[in-house]
């Protein structure tokens, strides 16, 4: 039986499509450090790019909940929105401009955000009850990725 969406157990689809689109950003951390040039350079602007598309997803995601769920502030779904959408497209005009850390510095804040907001978002009915369990070890894949490419990229 499909958990409703006020359950906090953490429903198959969301953890497939939760954990599954963290996974090509640890894969190219993981690129970035073991495998020669020009790969690093590759798996590193790679990862800006796909973890800006999913950040950028995430903000709609909460946007959507915000206004679509019964008792859910839409006030606190745009500001949520705004915090995880900002990063996203700021990073996308970093790395255009040749600035991978501060791109990567950024997406790492927006997926921060994630973990704080959307766990108490869930916990006051403004987000999914399951994100409560969720976005924590989903999004802090993401962040060990994209500190593991900040410090790819320090130490280079």
């Amino acid at each position: 039986m499909p958990s409703q969406p006020d359950s906090a157990r953490i429903p198959t689809a969301s953890i497939v499509f939760g954990f599954g689109p963290m996974l090509p950003i640890a894969a190219a951390a993981i690129g970035a450090w073991t495998l020669p040039s020009p790969w690093p350079q590759m798996a590193v602007q790679l990862a800006i790019i796909w973890a800006a598309i999913i950040l950028a997803f995430v903000a709609g995601v909460r946007r959507g909940y915000g206004f679509g769920a019964p008792g859910a502030s839409t006030p606190r779904a745009i500001i949520a929105m705004l915090l995880y959408f900002v990063p996203a497209g700021l990073a996308l005009v970093c790395a255009r401009f040749d600035a991978p850390v501060a791109a990567l510095a950024l997406l790492t804040f927006g997926y921060l955000l994630v973990i704080v907001f959307d766990r108490h978002a869930a916990r006051s009915g403004d987000a999914p009850a399951h994100f409560a369990r969720l976005r924590g070890p989903q999004m802090l894949i993401a962040v060990l990725g994209l500190v593991a490419l900040v410090g790819h990229l320090l130490r280079s």
